[in-house]
């Protein structure tokens, strides 16, 4: 759930996109009829079902997947967040409008909750030794570990059913310490009373500084690290790897609230006996002390114990990166799918990757040579008629069925909003321009909405903020708005005028550009001219 698999979110969401395969297109104009009935008469809209897409055959043996968001898109967009905080949203009303019908609400304070400190991976728990440093068991005997440069680190190991306390001597050797503790059926525990911070040595031989006490915990026949800490200060080492707490301050404290409520409807359904939630993108991540910051630090202490609840419990607080400019359905009444006008405030949310023929192969090697990719079952959510739930896989020995999840994974792709095009292969001249100064998918064109074509010994492309057209005599040049649509329809490059010689421009009243043989202006009111040499 982490931010830091950030999205790259553009300037405004859009819920349909500006061109794209035909189907697509019938989709946009029969939801655009709906729409301006419901305009005229007052009826509520509901998304009209999924269809599904035109079958993509490669160009240039090459598939491009262009999509929106990063991540599942339920509950709260980070990216949104901080688009609603600089659009004068507080945190309340952010919170409000990711997860609508819930109620801010309190914890009590002194809340802890055991964290699963995963990286911790050989089933010992090795510490650094400083002064104070004590080990516990749980029948409230504790031993404070003597100090100095005999003691070059400390660990509890399992030895079958018991637990063993061991130090590393300067000869660099493991010796056993007896102490009084229980060494059988008591949970032991690390701690500090002085610093209230344990200082974890990792496998990969780096430390990290965790608050509260680290424990081992028998787990099968090996043990995990678990750190029992107080809620607050978990929530200090949560925000700052979830969300850069230098964004705007509410939005940081959206971000704060949501940690805490997902952490604390956690605990009320531990994800196993011995820890209530892990420190990774499966849960929520977790740094421990190293990572907090003063950004976050602030925003925890003003939410302090915020959490929202429904009903009478607390809600699941979902958040991913981005949701591409419509959130998906969580399947609660508050986690719901809806456009979103803030997604895009900050970054644009969209991306491209391009897929070979031969990848897609080497990913389903039943269907013999690819033949084309067809997304079959949509949620019916958002840009190019929502999420892909089911994708086919076509090949001359046959296809494959997937999920859109399983697809996304495979490929590993942001998002499963997303729609298929045939390629743009890297090194033709529209490529090189879009992906260049015209700034890729993030740029102004967007990405594409069509499979770039061969056209009168040249080359078109369709992006979704206008066209590329290229020919070995005149390169790559842009057109858009009126100009693009006039040029269209008078034969594009087949037709009288030829390919365009430069991008389109601004006249003296309107848009115009010019042409192998001819000119097209479209003044800023009224019908555009056609002129050919």
């Amino acid at each position: 759930m982490s931010l830091l698999r950030a999205a790259n979110p553009s300037t405004e969401p859009s819920t349909v996109p500006h061109r794209g395969s035909a189907g697509t297109a019938r989709r946009v104009r029969r939801w655009m009829s709906v729409v301006v009935a419901a305009a005229t008469t007052g009826i509520a809209l509901t998304p009209p079902p999924a269809m599904a897409d035109d079958l993509v055959s490669p160009m240039n043996s090459t598939v491009v997947i262009t999509g929106a968001g990063w991540g599942h898109g339920k509950g709260m967009s980070q990216y949104g967040a901080w688009g609603a905080a600089a659009s004068g949203r507080s945190h309340q009303q952010i919170l409000a409008f990711y997860y609508p019908g819930t109620t801010l609400g309190k914890l009590k304070s002194g809340n802890t909750i055991r964290v699963w400190l995963t990286a911790d991976t050989d089933g010992v728990l090795n510490v650094m030794p400083e002064t104070g440093l004590r080990v516990r068991d749980s029948a409230g005997r504790s031993y404070t570990l003597p100090n100095g440069s005999t003691y070059r680190q400390w660990r509890i190991k399992r030895a079958g059913a018991a637990r063993v306390l061991q130090y590393l001597n300067g000869s660099g050797a493991w010796v056993t310490r007896s102490t009084a503790l229980a060494r059988t059926g008591r949970v032991w525990t690390f701690d500090n009373p002085k610093r209230a911070i344990v200082k974890v040595r990792m496998p990969s031989g780096k430390d990290r500084d965790y608050r509260g006490k680290v424990a081992l915990r028998f787990y099968e026949s090996s043990a995990r690290t678990v750190n029992t800490v107080g809620m607050e200060d978990y929530l200090r080492g949560v925000v700052p790897r979830e969300m850069p707490t230098s964004w705007h301050s509410e939005a940081v404290q959206a971000q704060s609230v949501a940690a805490r409520s997902y952490a604390a409807r956690a605990q009320l359904s531990p994800r196993a006996s011995s820890y209530d939630i892990c420190d990774t993108a499966a849960c929520q991540v977790y740094g421990g002390q190293d990572d907090e910051s003063t950004g976050g630090d602030k925003a925890v202490a003003a939410t302090s114990n915020e959490v929202l609840r429904t009903g009478s419990g607390i809600a699941l607080t979902m958040f991913s990166s981005s949701n591409g400019g419509h959130s998906a359905d969580g399947g609660t009444s508050y986690l719901v799918a809806k456009p979103d006008p803030y997604d895009a405030r900050m970054r644009n949310p969209k991306w491209s990757k391009w897929l070979t023929s031969a990848q897609i192969q080497a990913a389903y090697p039943s269907i013999g040579s690819f033949r084309g990719v067809q997304v079959t079952t949509r949620d019916g959510n958002g840009p190019w008629g929502g999420r892909a739930e089911q994708v086919v896989i076509s090949g001359s020995k046959g296809a494959v069925r997937v999920t859109g999840g399983s697809f996304k994974s495979k490929f590993g792709l942001k998002e499963r909003l997303f729609a298929a095009f045939g390629g743009l292969q890297p090194g033709t001249g529209n490529h090189d321009r879009w992906q260049g100064d015209l700034g890729g998918t993030t740029g102004r064109l967007g990405g594409p909405d069509a499979s770039e074509v061969a056209v009168a010994g040249g080359l078109f492309a369709s992006f979704e903020g206008g066209d590329l057209y290229w020919s070995k005599a005149t390169g790559s040049r842009l057109l858009t708005g009126a100009v693009a649509l006039a040029y269209a329809k008078a034969g594009g490059p087949s037709g009288k005028l030829g390919f365009p010689v430069a991008d389109v421009a601004p006249g003296i009243d309107g848009l115009s550009a010019e042409f192998q043989r001819g000119t097209i202006s479209c003044p800023s009111s009224g019908s555009c001219t056609v002129s050919s040499s």
